[in-house]
């Protein structure tokens, strides 16, 4: 009876566990759906979930990691779509978004040396951009430096004052397309991150 009880506590220990940084290439569709709007307005894929990417980075809060996830899905790589979501440890959404598998696609033409690629060097190339959309170098605190010009493109001349301001803020930045690079911020009044500029370009 007591073998028994300990190999219970043993298989709860290992199930329970968890891993921080997890890659999958899946063929059974876990349960990674959410239907938060997405800042597109754009309707997230139903279709079969190929690849999944997460990485957990403090963002929201200095002192606590949210979940930063990828989830690729279609008929195939090149041609699916990518669902990426921010989300707290408390399980609330705080960032939705949806692009196309190209929009990761598109910076191999920099590495490129030959005319075209093969389909296999371009779902390659996609799987190694979702793999690296989230690296430690991609955070920066504060979000807003204080010698940083304000960019009013996205946010107001009044909002960016109010971001700069707040010196415990911890900005994302990430690249899609060749040149579309994106900055995101948290705003805890509006309980959501906020674009709040962009680089490359």
């Amino acid at each position: 009876m007591l073998k028994t009880r300990i190999l219970w506590l043993l298989v709860l220990l290992i199930g329970c566990k968890q891993s921080t940084d997890t890659t999958t290439t899946v063929q059974d569709e876990p349960n990674f759906t959410t239907t938060s709007p997405t800042t597109t307005g754009e309707k997230v894929s139903t279709k079969r979930l190929l690849h999944v990417v997460q990485r957990t980075h403090p963002f929201s809060k200095p002192e606590q990691p949210d979940y930063f996830r990828l989830l690729l899905r279609g008929d195939s790589i090149t041609a699916g779509q990518v669902q990426f979501t921010i989300t707290t440890r408390e399980g609330t959404v705080i960032h939705n978004e949806v692009f196309q598998a190209a929009d990761l696609e598109a910076a191999l033409v920099n590495e490129m040396e030959k005319p075209a690629a093969t389909t296999r060097e371009r779902e390659a190339f996609i799987i190694k951009r979702m793999e690296e959309f989230v690296q430690p170098a991609d955070f920066v605190t504060p979000a807003i430096a204080a010698n940083m010009p304000p960019d009013t493109a996205f946010v107001t001349l009044s909002y960016w004052n109010q971001l700069q301001e707040r010196e415990n803020t911890i900005g994302f930045k990430y690249l899609l397309g060749k040149e579309d690079g994106r900055l995101l911020v948290f705003d805890p009044e509006k309980k959501k991150a906020v674009r709040y500029g962009s680089f490359g370009g």
